[in-house]
């Protein structure tokens, strides 16, 4: 008798899995970081946007893309072609985080951490999250796609 998980079943279910769950929460704080500098910054129309919704707008597509492509490929143990699709968004994430820092913007303290720090640290931390869920190995070697061609 095996104690090896059901891999089969957690492949078809639908719903319940990691990067799904963390879709909401990256597009809150992606629709966050694109909307509170039009709200309540006091910077150029174009200093709103590229701290806050250009970078928050590609993160988002690049997360929902690579999201749709690992759902495509059939939920796979370890895709590094939905890993790599998602370094973009991580890259988007840091400027987030920076810009307004970079930008040396006429922010106050409050704003520049709520407004960029804040959310894009959140966003890093959300991404990173779901690129390693990605990037997770099966508990048996021979199932693993990564580990499969060191073991043959």
């Amino acid at each position: 008798m095996t104690t090896e998980p059901d891999t089969e079943r957690i492949r078809a279910e639908p719903n319940g899995v990691l990067p799904s769950w963390l879709l909401g929460p990256i597009l809150l704080t992606c629709i966050w970081t694109a909307a509170a500098p039009f709200a309540f910054a006091d910077v150029s129309t174009s200093a709103r946007l590229g701290m806050g919704a250009i970078p928050a707008g590609a993160a988002f597509a690049v997360a929902l893309g690579s999201w749709r492509l690992w759902l495509s490929h059939g939920k796979p143990w370890h895709d590094w072609s939905v890993i790599v699709t998602l370094l973009p968004a991580i890259g988007a994430a840091v400027w987030i985080t920076v810009g307004a820092l970079i930008l040396e913007l006429d922010l106050a303290r409050a704003e520049v951490l709520g407004f960029s720090v804040g959310p894009g640290v959140a966003l890093i931390g959300l991404l990173t999250t779901t690129i390693s869920f990605y990037g997770r190995h099966h508990p048996n070697p021979a199932r693993d796609g990564y580990r499969r061609s060191q073991t043959d």
